[in-house]
């Protein structure tokens, strides 16, 4: 998600100049529940995009219609916003913060639309499932969310912990688990499944809070194999519709739990203990905030503000005393939310620092592993053809194939970053070679 809050003014233009919006941008409102100082609002683009907006440009982009000229655009967003506007204002606001954005243009045609790109962001990702089916499913499943089946849930789940805690089957049922090939691809695929009904727990959240779920997909964060489900349409929502969607996937871990404690009561199969401890540190794992997984958006609600690693940047250059006017500083936050989002900063640099480092540090010893466990892999499955096995075989293969992705995920990490720390040194090129001066007025 995208935030202008700057304004400049420009010395000549057309006053006759009509506006227009971008084809599929709506005008969604105010961002309920943000942690800013002031109001911000929410603009979505054609390609289902939100971008994050001030008052006054949100007027800007309200005012234009497709007829009004710019005195008159202009003058609306005066009325709107108790702000002098000049033409030369709401050209300079069209021109150069919401032309660049997709949502509004003069006469220049309109550029595809800028898309974030941060640097911890899935690589090599693609769509499993596409809207309309993700969409179908969510309505299917959104009753989960009835008050009453939700404490249902919550109290079977409670239950069935203590049961399992104080029954000492996990340890027996790990052992009788291991190093049989068969019940090791069961359990794989039992996780897959749980993680694609975690996602759709996402969606059926989002349905459930009248927003349209999106896409499902996979791709690799860093260096961890992951889905997806795309649930921008959820800005739209209130911050309860919004939590609703980040603890969505946590919920529906919890369903498809009890579903396999079912089972388990019914067959005794001892694999399905192992699924349901291994989904409990799944779960734990998932309200880390460090990355982009549920954590991570669950805080950006609770604190309102929907982007969280960009107040990064802004947070360091003001260590620094160069924060200038950078969009985004966190010095528009309210001053609990600067708080939270501080120490949020605090934690997450200096172990986001230290894991890269100590990967970095022992990559030798993790490559050296890798070979050696791409070689016994190769071994398992050779000698499993040779002797007429199926399930040794497909083991290794599946197995290969996970050994390989984190790799492909850190290889993918490793571009990344080089051409971002190349566009940041061509740009820096650029802004040494040109100078210029301006008024500015805070939008």
């Amino acid at each position: 998600m995208s935030e202008v809050t700057q304004t400049d003014r420009v010395p000549e233009t057309d006053e006759q100049a009509v506006a227009r919006l971008a084809d599929g941008v709506s005008l969604c409102g105010e961002y309920e529940g943000g942690g800013f100082d002031e109001p911000r609002y929410l603009i979505s683009r054609g390609d289902g995009q939100m971008v994050l907006v001030s008052p006054l440009l949100y007027q800007i982009a309200t005012a234009i219609d497709g007829t009004r000229n710019l005195a008159e655009v202009a003058s609306q967003a005066s009325r709107a916003t108790g702000r002098e506007l000049s033409a030369a204002n709401a050209e300079f606001l069209i021109n150069e913060k919401l032309h660049p954005l997709g949502i509004a243009t003069l006469s220049e045609p309109l550029a595809e639309p800028p898309k974030a790109d941060p640097l911890l962001s899935l690589a090599m990702h693609g769509v499993l499932a596409p809207p309309r089916v993700v969409r179908a499913a969510a309505a299917v499943l959104a009753p989960l969310y009835t008050p009453v089946v939700v404490v249902l849930v919550l109290l079977g789940l409670v239950a069935f912990d203590a049961w399992l805690i104080g029954s000492g089957y996990v340890d027996l049922a790990f052992q009788s688990s291991v190093g049989e090939p068969s019940q090791v691809l069961l359990l794989l695929g039992l996780m897959v499944s749980s993680t694609l009904f975690h996602e759709l727990g996402h969606a059926a959240g989002c349905h459930y809070g009248g927003a349209k779920p999106g896409a499902i997909g996979v791709g690799v964060m860093l260096i961890i194999p992951c889905f997806y489900t795309n649930v921008t349409d959820a800005y739209r929502l209130d911050r309860r519709g919004r939590l609703r969607t980040d603890l969505g996937g946590i919920y529906f871990n919890a369903v498809f739990i009890l579903a396999m404690a079912g089972i388990y009561g019914l067959t005794g199969f001892a694999p399905l203990l192992v699924f349901i401890a291994l989904s409990h540190i799944q779960i734990l794992q998932q309200l880390l905030p460090l990355l982009r997984m549920d954590g991570y958006y669950i805080l950006g609600d609770l604190v309102g503000v929907p982007n969280l690693f960009s107040q990064i940047r802004p947070f360091l250059l003001r260590l620094v005393g160069r924060s200038g006017n950078v969009p985004g500083t966190h010095s528009g936050l309210r001053p609990r939310v600067r708080i939270l989002v501080t120490a949020w900063v605090l934690v997450v640099v200096p172990t986001l620092i230290f894991a890269l480092g100590m990967l970095l540090w022992r990559l030798p010893v993790y490559l050296s592993r890798a070979f050696s466990r791409g070689h016994d892999y190769w071994t398992m499955l050779t000698t499993g053809v040779g002797q007429g096995q199926f399930w040794a075989p497909l083991l290794a293969i599946v197995s290969m194939f996970i050994l390989l992705l984190p790799w492909l995920g850190a290889g993918a990490f490793a571009v990344r970053s080089y051409r971002r720390l190349a566009r940041l040194i061509s740009r820096r090129r650029k802004q040494r070679s040109t100078s210029g001066r301006h008024r500015s007025v805070r939008a």
